[in-house]
């Protein structure tokens, strides 16, 4: 464990920075703190730190500008580096790889994005038919490298709204 728990903040206690990187929502629904992600590779930050969106959309948007890292055959994890050099994970639901399907990518591995384009769509139904969660989340890969974040826990809408802010 890297004490990754630290690197959570709060408006109050915000760390020295040189600068703050916003990250807007991928996915409409409600945010969460990662504590209620039912899996320990998320609750121990074993992804770096971040929040989690029980979703109520079904299509994934940039949260910045940058280019897809790793997305896998099976469509259900993103990973996405900004122009920023912030590298962001985006997991769909919880143990989603056993679900075979369900997911269609949008954007290829290697190809660049814009902030807000559409980068995958997933069935929402059949998460909720298959899988013991459907939290889906959001970390901060190189959550070494920041100084704190900042959670932003409210109803969101896909692209429109922060869910993050990321002091560096």
């Amino acid at each position: 464990m890297m004490g990754l728990f630290s690197r959570l903040v709060e408006a109050g206690t915000l760390p020295s920075y040189k600068k703050t990187i916003e990250i807007y929502n991928p996915l409409t629904g409600t945010v969460l703190p990662l504590n209620e992600v039912p899996h320990a590779l998320f609750t121990e930050r074993m992804f770096g730190e971040g929040i989690a969106i029980k979703p109520s959309g079904y299509q994934v948007f940039a949260t910045f500008a940058g280019t897809m890292l790793h997305f896998p055959e099976l469509a259900n994890q993103l990973r996405i580096i900004g122009q920023n050099g912030l590298q962001i994970q985006i997991q769909l639901g919880i143990d989603s790889h056993l679900m075979l399907g369900g997911f269609k990518k949008i954007i290829k591995q290697g190809e660049s994005f814009e902030q807000g384009q559409l980068l995958a769509e997933f069935s929402l139904i059949k998460m909720k038919k298959q899988l013991h969660s459907i939290l889906c989340p959001i970390t901060v890969l190189s959550s070494d490298k920041i100084k704190g974040l900042q959670a932003h826990y409210f109803q969101v809408i896909a692209g429109e709204d922060k869910i993050m802010t990321v002091y560096v």
